[in-house]
């Protein structure tokens, strides 16, 4: 699914980075410049996305970029709880590509 979303988001003309798990994702996010979008999974190795994301709302560098959780948890409770830490969309698996693709520009539109 990864390797697909990227596929489709450079196609759209965008850089696409990929860490493998939550501590790469940090160490990442403390590069300068931010990416202007996180696409966060939930389930992730070492720390899981709803860490990561409380993370990243807790960091003043990191607490304003865009996040989009892409999951496969469907359940009400999960994307409200993704949305109480501050996700600014939830886009349940499987991922179509251009309702993706228009979430994804939606969001990046907004910043």
């Amino acid at each position: 699914m990864v390797a697909l979303a990227k596929r489709w988001l450079e196609r759209a003309g965008h850089s696409v980075q990929h860490t493998a798990d939550g501590p790469a994702a940090l160490k990442l996010l403390q590069g300068d410049p931010l990416p202007d979008l996180l696409l966060l999974d939930v389930m992730l190795p070492k720390v899981d996305g709803f860490e990561l994301l409380r993370r990243v709302r807790a960091a003043p560098h990191t607490q304003s970029l865009p996040v989009i959780m892409v999951t496969s948890f469907s359940r009400d409770k999960d994307a409200k709880r993704g949305r109480e830490l501050g996700a600014n969309d939830y886009i349940v698996k499987p991922l179509m590509e251009l309702d993706f693709l228009k979430r994804v520009e939606h969001i990046l539109k907004d910043q």
